[in-house]
């Protein structure tokens, strides 16, 4: 191989010097520096020795010379010196000027340097106990969002966003969105979020939670959602890469993915530390769940996230063992009891009312802040046993109209089914029926013959939209989030059609004198569109996102929520149901009642009351009517109408 001449070996191992970055510079720059000055002085001592013979005043020869280096105004010390020190002078100021001018374009392309990278987001975060985010978006602001309410006690608190966006961009969309954050500060980085390196230099080994957020939103394909699922998987594989084997300090991870089989695979890395959630599943349940029960989004709003009531776990003291579940709720005066956590960590909510509270017990407690939970040896109001109702609420057919469809529906049909009597009705009327929508909804149809289903196609540009559908003769007319290219449009097609659906509702109760009953209910993406959807005055909206970013910033505080969720969720346990306070007390006309009383109602059906709903405060701008865990000792002056905020295994 030819070696190349002298010349280009010489320029070869230059750019390699130079290639080395700012160190080499600054290197170069100080060898000249010395060199300048040993030449230019050297010079100058031997003019000075051809002259005069003599090598006396050396030194400050030299100290000249580094002056006219280091100073263009040195050359004022040679003002009364001979000519030839005058020349020297400035052939040695002019090599100088030349330096220091290198040496501030050094210094300047440095700081220019380190800024950019600074704006790039590359430097290093040396926090701990700190909040990781990977990803970024919409999601991401409102998990930031709940973190700031959560974090609003503490002095000093971090969250860490890390994403491959430019930090100039998130900077950006964060200063223009986020702007009260308490004591949180926000700090954002660029990089590889399935990268170890990136990971160990965001603090992820040392951070209090990881928060992975899914880049495929809901109403991407199929195979944009299976390629994010496999990128959310690696990015957990990277984290365990960058903290290492020992699991002990795995912090929670708190991820979304959109398949089953990828759930299993993600929990199967760490049981102990990966909680990973399923959107479409959490979303369906809770849209039906508030669907068949005017105001319970209200609720929901209320307990999920950190603005408002939150649920804890709390170590019950030493005398109240022994005490039973149901005798445990009169022992405090505001918070209530929702269900306990044994000593294997299972989470009961909603036991029965004689369940005694053993040692290892851990009492889920509904609170307004964890500062409020108060233990009292004694029930600070004693409950009066009222003479209970014995009503039971009939089960009776429903109809339902849903229009649109997205990924979720045949999820949402399914939940719907599992909850109606048998010849409810459930219409499904969207702008075009495709092959793979019919296939879908011909399957669940199959699977619940009691329930009558249909599917139709409509125009919803025709004219006489939506009044060919006849929305007054259901119960409920649920408006889904269909699919599109982004959430915005996607909301804008939803607030449009909620729009039609109530002119129609307002000129028919205009016609009839009186209030139509059917309810509107829709599902939201972007929770900017909150205000917009309020005007229409639909009460009862699901904001998607907003709603899974709060139980995200909940399970990565404190990771055993998710539990709580799973049983409020689960089919077979206790739900939240808003029920006619009928059924409890056979006299409310004209009594003053305190919530103890209320509480002890419930509980002779074996359910949790933590709340009353007037009805006559409905329009309520602050309240909408509904009360959650008020004190003991706070009177209610309840009417019919008026309905009871419980845990039931059913809504007889």
């Amino acid at each position: 191989m030819d070696p190349g001449s002298y010349k280009d070996r010489f320029r070869y191992r230059f750019d390699n010097f130079f290639a080395k970055g700012g160190w080499a510079i600054f290197q170069t720059l100080i060898s000249l520096y010395i060199a300048s000055l040993i030449l230019m002085g050297g010079l100058r001592i031997l003019v000075h020795f051809w002259v005069t013979g003599t090598f006396v005043g050396s030194l400050d020869q030299l100290w000249a010379v580094w002056l006219q280096i280091m100073d263009i105004g040195g050359m004022e010390n040679d003002s009364q010196s001979p000519l030839y020190h005058k020349a020297i002078g400035i052939a040695t100021s002019i090599l100088g000027l030349m330096l220091i001018s290198t040496m501030l374009a050094f210094v300047t392309s440095v700081f220019k340097e380190k800024l950019e990278d600074l704006r790039k987001g590359k430097s290093k975060v040396l926090e701990t106990n700190h909040t990781v985010i990977l990803g970024f978006g919409i999601r991401a602001l409102e998990i930031i969002r709940e973190l700031v309410e959560a974090n609003d006690s503490e002095p000093d608190s971090a969250v860490v966003v890390l994403s491959e966006t430019d930090k100039e961009v998130m900077d950006d969309f964060f200063n223009d969105l986020l702007t009260e954050r308490g004591s949180t500060r926000v700090i954002t980085r660029s990089g590889s979020v399935t990268s170890p390196y990136f990971l160990r230099r965001n603090g992820v080994s040392h951070c209090k939670s990881v928060l992975l957020l899914n880049p495929a939103v809901s109403t991407a394909s199929p195979e944009e959602k299976n390629q994010a699922d496999y990128w959310a998987l690696k990015s957990i594989m990277a984290i365990f890469a960058a903290i290492g084997e020992d699991t002990k300090n795995f912090p929670p991870v708190v991820a979304q993915l959109h398949y089953r089989r990828h759930r299993e695979l993600a929990q199967a890395i760490a049981p102990d530390s990966i909680f990973v959630l399923d959107e479409e599943t959490i979303l369906s349940k809770i849209l039906v769940q508030t669907s068949r029960s005017h105001g319970l989004s209200l609720v929901y709003s209320n307990l999920v996230g950190f603005v408002g009531n939150e649920v804890y776990f709390s170590d019950p003291p030493p005398s109240l063992l022994g005490t039973s579940f149901g005798d445990l709720a009169h022992h405090f005066i505001q918070s209530v009891p929702l269900g306990i956590s044994d000593r294997k960590g299972k989470i009961t909510i909603n036991p029965p009312m004689n369940r005694p509270l053993q040692e290892g017990d851990e009492l889920i407690i509904l609170a307004e802040d964890d500062s409020t939970i108060k233990y009292y040896p004694e029930p600070p109001v004693t409950p009066v046993r009222r003479t209970v109702s014995n009503l039971k609420a009939s089960a009776r057919e429903e109809r339902f109209l849903l229009f649109g469809w997205s990924h979720k529906s045949s999820n949402l049909i399914k939940e719907y089914a599992g909850y109606l009597s048998p010849g409810s009705v459930i219409d499904v009327r969207v702008k075009r029926v495709s092959d793979s929508v019919k296939k879908a909804f011909e399957a669940v149809q199959r699977r619940f013959p009691d329930i009558r289903m249909s599917l139709e196609a409509v125009n919803t540009s025709a004219l006489q939209f939506p009044a060919t559908l006849k929305p007054e003769t259901y119960d409920n007319v649920i408006i889904l989030a269909g699919n599109g290219d982004t959430v915005d449009r996607i909301d804008a097609e939803t607030i449009g059609a909620l729009l039609k659906f109530r002119h129609y509702i307002r000129k028919l109760e205009e016609r009839w004198g009186k209030p139509v009953p059917t309810k509107l209910i829709s599902e939201v993406m972007d929770s900017e569109n909150l205000e917009i959807i309020q005007q229409t005055g639909v009460k009862d909206f699901l904001i998607s996102n907003q709603f899974i970013s709060k139980i995200m910033a909940q399970i990565s505080e404190e990771p055993r929520v998710k539990g709580v969720y799973e049983e409020l969720f689960r089919a077979e346990g206790s739900e939240i149901y808003l029920k006619p306070v009928e059924l409890y007390l056979e006299e409310i006309e004209g009594q003053s009642i305190p919530f103890a009383d209320l509480v002890l109602a419930a509980q002779t059906r074996g359910e949790t009351c933590f709340g009353v709903s007037l009805h006559r405060e409905e329009s309520d701008p602050e309240t909408a009517g509904v009360y959650i865990i008020p004190r003991k000792d706070h009177h209610f002056q309840l009417e019919p109408g008026d309905r009871l905020i419980v845990l039931a295994k059913d809504d007889f």
